[in-house]
């Protein structure tokens, strides 16, 4: 694992990761836009949850399948991966949807 925006290998994340997309789908990295959504390269979700694996594998950084699926464009998630998570935070503690855990424990919170 590593931080900012370079993989295990020394990598900046604009190179590996349109890389990484295009050998998956089957084109040449030339083919993959950075200033389209994801959603239109023809990604499933099979490729979405190897993306989202490979990605926190390489980097550390958290990336929901469902990102690769939609209108996020590949700017936004190297951009995402080069320096964290919009907002701030440390990249792969944010989880969206979810909220501070609550103690259900008797007496808790009295």
């Amino acid at each position: 694992m590593t931080t900012g925006n370079h993989d295990v290998t020394g990598q900046p994340a604009g190179t590996w990761l349109p890389s990484l997309i295009g050998e998956l789908l089957g084109v040449d990295v030339r083919d993959v836009p950075a200033d389209r959504p994801l959603g239109e390269l023809g990604i499933d979700s099979l490729t979405a949850a190897q993306l989202s694996v490979e990605v926190e594998e390489r980097t550390g950084v958290n990336i929901p399948l469902e990102r690769f699926l939609g209108d996020e464009r590949l700017d936004d998630l190297i951009r995402e991966v080069e320096h964290g998570p919009a907002g701030g935070g440390v990249p792969g503690d944010a989880v969206p949807g979810a909220g501070p855990a609550e103690d259900t424990a008797p007496g808790a919170g009295a």
